[in-house]
């Protein structure tokens, strides 16, 4: 294919540091998790035990999936296999449409196409990029896991898990970046299609949890719909069963296939979901800033809400089955690790989905604040600001914008948990709203100083994400407390409005005026 090598080294050119970083990362957190599992699980008894426990707590088993063998493999790869295979995957298809969408939207691609390329070199070169990338990580751990006197087997299986499950969602977000057009819309159909699947499993796996002392057999039907599912099923260390591989292998074909028929016949910036003109002349009110804040971000807000709604009636849903593990001892030792000593099982699980949402919310309004950055550096920021729009004005309507998109999303999840709970969780859901905010305005803050730093928002976020795992990583507990997140009260019945969420209201606050203050101190990002 004309172009392709050359296209090939300027992907891996623009990601070298951050592919060297996320590979040495997974492959440690790997190695992390074995080490601590064989330190602190010695004897068969202390392993069946916490297998049991793992596999009848509801909220640990949506997070992570259930434990299906009690092995040190098992046990004390938990929280590896599910998570952070999803979070591989978020990797892998942003890295894809960065340099797919992202780039048409940007005009480089445009630039690449006056050259001797393919059309499509570009998106081939971005797929074998987030490829390579995931096999690595697959093939780097399972060496040093049987390099650490782990089951060969179960190594090999569970590089392979998360190889393919990079793989699959790299496929994914090719295809979003053919479907829409622009780089957000791109992100968001991606994104939506990872936490379905993430949703799907966790409901397959909640619904068939086990009471009587033994590990669970199969997952329910709504697991055997999503990737991750499919994943799970491979079972690394346990039974250690490689046919799901075909079927995430098929999936990443058939993705594959169809996003690159589109690559080659579509007209370049444009996408496969039609998108409306809209009206020849504008109303009166896009004649406001705040207006047409809105208009650039009502898409977002509502998908969002939306999606949240759906979550929120999902997880409702689960709680006659979770009431029914109230009085297993073993789901109680759990909660007590948890930190719900004194809580009902059903509240505990609660807390921990909101406060996961919580993440997921951060995501919007990193988003939206970085929306304010892409205008400035793609130049449209400039020709709003040469008529009479004071930039400080503009600026501060995106941070508007997004503590209310964050605060309706938050909103909505909490109306479907109430719809099928049949009870009051509004208040609960939205507890995790203060440590969102400071997230939120760290990403503004970052992109004030210059927009050229918009990423910054992601890496505080993937750190926070990573603070769940400190334990396995064996980090310090000052680690795991710098999360915002481990600051705010989810759980129903708590005090929402406590001195540590007061405390990161003023944060937040501080940090978005600040941001607003300085976007308007500086000139414009060329």
């Amino acid at each position: 294919m004309t172009g392709l090598a050359p296209t090939l080294r300027l992907v891996l050119r623009r990601d070298r540091i951050q592919l060297v970083v996320w590979l040495l990362l997974y492959v440690a957190m790997a190695a992390s998790a074995y080490s601590t599992a064989k330190t602190n699980y010695a004897d068969p008894e202390s392993l069946r035990s916490a297998a049991r426990a793992a596999s009848e707590n509801p909220s640990l088993v949506a997070m992570f999936g259930p434990v299906y063998s009690a092995t040190v493999g098992a046990v004390g790869m938990i929280k590896m296999v599910v998570m952070m295979a999803a979070a591989l995957g978020l990797l892998t298809g942003l890295l894809v449409i960065r340099h797919t969408r992202a780039d048409e939207e940007s005009g480089r691609r445009e630039m690449l196409g006056a050259s001797a390329i393919d059309r499509t070199a570009p998106p081939i070169a971005a797929l074998v990029e987030s490829i390579a990338l995931s096999l690595a990580i697959g093939v780097l751990s399972a060496l040093v896991l049987i390099g650490m006197g782990a089951d060969a087997r179960g190594s090999l299986n569970f590089g392979a898990l998360w190889a393919f499950t990079g793989i699959v969602f790299a496929t994914w977000a090719l295809l979003c970046a053919q479907l829409t057009e622009g780089a957000r819309a791109a992100r968001g159909l991606f994104a939506v299609g990872l936490g379905a699947a993430y949703l799907l499993r966790a409901v397959g796996d909640v619904s068939v949890i086990r009471t009587d002392g033994a590990l669970p057999a199969e997952p329910g039907w709504a697991s055997w719909l999503s990737p991750l599912g499919w994943a799970q099923q491979i079972r690394p260390f346990a039974e250690d069963r490689p046919w799901p591989i075909l079927l995430l292998l098929a999936l990443s074909v058939a993705f594959a296939a169809v996003a690159l028929r589109l690559a080659a016949q579509r007209d370049l910036g444009a996408g496969l979901i039609p998108v409306g003109r809209g009206k020849a002349r504008a109303g009166a009110l896009l004649g406001t800033v705040p207006a047409l804040t809105w208009r650039l971000h009502r898409g977002q807000v509502v998908g969002w809400s939306v999606g949240f709604l759906a979550v929120g009636l999902a997880f409702g849903g689960m709680g006659s089955a979770i009431d029914s593990l109230a009085g297993n001892s073993g789901t109680r030792e759990m909660l007590e690790r948890l930190g719900g000593s004194g809580s009902s099982l059903l509240d505990v699980f609660f807390g921990a989905e909101f406060s996961i949402m919580g993440m997921a919310t951060a995501a919007l309004g990193i988003s939206i604040v970085n929306t304010a950055c892409a205008e400035e550096t793609s130049g449209r920021a400039e020709y709003l600001l040469s008529a009479p729009v004071r930039r400080l004005r503009w600026y501060a309507s995106h941070l508007t914008a997004a503590v209310i998109a964050t605060s309706v999303a938050t909103f909505a999840l909490g109306v479907g948990v109430s719809l099928t709970a049949g009870r009051q969780l509004i208040l609960p859901a939205m507890g995790a709203l203060p440590a969102v905010w400071v997230i939120t305005a760290i990403a503004a803050l970052a992109g004030a100083i210059s927009a050229h730093w918009s990423s910054v928002g992601w890496v505080v976020l993937a750190l926070c994400v990573l603070t769940m795992v400190a334990d396995v990583l064996k980090l310090p507990d000052w680690v795991a407390k710098v999360s915002p997140f481990k600051h705010v009260a989810t759980q129903p019945g708590a005090t929402v409005l406590t001195g540590a969420t007061l405390t990161l209201v003023v944060i937040a606050a501080a940090a978005l005026i600040a941001a607003a203050f300085s976007e308007s101190r500086r000139d414009l990002a060329s």
